[in-house]
């Protein structure tokens, strides 16, 4: 137990100390703080080019933003986030077989599942820290400038694309597991990801998918843009909810089990 806990002591102090964990946290406060002044922005922006406009025949009405306008403009940016928590982590184990920093932990007693369990841990708080401090800061910023009771959904929304970066995460271990590159890696998941991505354009296995998940804002907004024809609704979401949860286990086990077999 010892061991494990001084390794996840390790992982901590080596994410500050390559500034991972700084530049995280960063861009997730710059997509934070971006969706409630780009909505408090949008009425100036029409304003500044309404003239240009009308000079062409085209008449801009006048824009009413509200915490709806916030919230849409949040989800758009989600797909930028989980880019960032795939270019960020993609070298999480690669690198340590490059480097060979893994020979003396096994050496010292440390089994490679609690090498894997203890970088996961790690991963996924840092993951959580960033993701919910994003929302936190675009929460409160919407609640000083509008209403965030308007909204509806908003935590399950929320939820959705939180559960989505910890299934693209074990996707990464998975592959990690397996290839010994970070570029790689990210490649793959990147692969992964579009794949599932269209392959949901079938409207009988979307629902099922866990790409579907980053349809989350529909929830908020009551738009679908799940093509084709099936909405993403309360009741809907729950069977990708679902798989990815499972996924996320199998995907855990599949790392468990490459890992052990993996020459260091």
């Amino acid at each position: 137990m010892k061991p494990g806990l001084a390794f996840i002591k390790k992982e901590w102090m080596e994410m500050f100390r390559s500034s991972k964990m700084t530049i995280l946290l960063i861009l997730f406060v710059l997509f934070g703080i971006m969706s409630p002044a780009l909505a408090k922005l949008t009425p100036a922006l029409y304003e500044m080019v309404a003239d240009s406009m009308k000079e062409q025949g085209i008449t801009i009405s006048q824009i009413e933003v509200t915490a709806l306008t916030s919230w849409t403009q949040y989800f758009k940016n989600a797909f930028m986030e989980l880019v960032v928590l795939v270019c960020m982590f993609s070298g999480i184990l690669t690198n340590e077989y490059q480097k060979g920093t893994l020979i003396p932990m096994y050496a010292r007693g440390l089994s490679r599942g609690s090498v894997l369990f203890a970088k996961m841990i790690t991963t996924l708080t840092a993951w959580t820290l960033c993701y919910y401090l994003c929302f936190g800061i675009t929460y409160a910023y919407n609640a000083y400038f509008w209403d965030n009771d308007i909204v509806s959904h908003l935590a399950l929304s929320v939820f959705c694309l939180y559960l989505l970066g910890v299934w693209l995460i074990t996707v990464i271990f998975a592959i990690s597991a397996l290839l010994s590159s970070g570029t790689a890696v990210m490649l793959a998941t990147g692969g992964i990801f579009a794949g599932l991505y269209f392959v949901g354009m079938i409207p009988k296995i979307s629902k099922y998918l866990p790409v579907t998940l980053l349809n989350a804002g529909d929830l908020v907004t009551g738009n679908s843009s799940i093509k084709p024809g099936t909405a993403f609704t309360e009741d809907t979401c729950l069977p990708a909810i679902i798989v990815t949860l499972v996924l996320c286990v199998f995907n855990y086990v599949i790392a468990c089990v490459l890992l052990k077999r993996k020459r260091v």
